[in-house]
């Protein structure tokens, strides 16, 4: 279903960021990727920006991504957006991912498996743990392949090899999805009747939660990220 919410204007700068967080909480996760800081008091959205030595246009820009799946940027915006910014986004998203999300997730999973018979504890942690190692396989191929060329793109060196490809970035998307939605399946259907509902739900919210972040972060890098390549590649023809 498609998000009802409108695309965040550039007049949103000067509504207050307590405001815009409140009517659209799902950005406030973006806040420590971006390097912005609470306590922003009555401040704008730009003020906040300012303060925090972060560009408006990438915060408006990741915010519509955030705020509309059928959300697709255009070439004036990409080109307001310092590519530098949005590589450190990225990278930023990944350790939050792997330092905070998923460590939270095997806690969680680890309590909720612990009274199980084997055969069921085995087969639910080494699903979770193959999803993870997709999603790892996957930022390692953005940290090591696509940022490395970026860079390069964006000093002019014009790289002739290592070119980011589209349909591998896709592929692996396409599998990250399909995992976590048969792992997500499993969980529904097989944790013991005897395991607290409360903790069930609990484990099942964390997980959806994760799988809507990385679903976004997936839009970023399909409507941010290699439109961008394809900008600077024609710019330094």
């Amino acid at each position: 279903m498609k998000n009802i919410d409108s695309k965040i204007p550039v007049v949103f700068a000067r509504k207050k960021m307590a405001d815009l967080l409140t009517e659209r909480s799902n950005l406030i996760s973006l806040l420590p990727r971006l390097g912005v800081s609470l306590g922003f008091g009555e401040k704008t959205v730009a003020q906040v920006c300012a303060d925090d030595k972060i560009s408006l246009p990438l915060f408006l820009l990741i915010s519509n991504v955030y705020t509309m799946d059928d959300y697709l940027p255009s070439i004036e915006e990409l080109r307001q957006c310092p590519i530098e910014e949005i590589v450190v986004y990225l990278t930023n998203s990944h350790k939050e991912y792997l330092e905070y999300k998923f460590p939270h997730i095997e806690e969680h999973l680890k309590e909720v498996v612990a009274d199980w018979s084997e055969k069921y504890k085995r087969l639910i942690t080494n699903f979770f743990f193959d999803y993870k190692n997709e999603v790892v396989d996957h930022f390692k191929y953005e940290e090591d392949v696509v940022f490395p060329f970026i860079k390069k793109l964006f000093e002019k060196k014009s790289p002739k090899k290592n070119r980011p490809r589209r349909s591998a970035f896709d592929k692996q998307h396409t599998n990250i999805e399909d995992k976590l939605r048969d792992f997500t399946n499993l969980l529904i259907k097989y944790i013991p009747a005897d395991v607290s509902q409360r903790e069930r739900i609990d484990m099942l919210e964390d997980i959806c939660s994760l799988s809507d972040d990385i679903e976004k972060h997936a839009l970023i890098e399909e409507k941010i990220l290699f439109p961008y390549i394809n900008l600077l590649e024609d710019e330094s023809k």
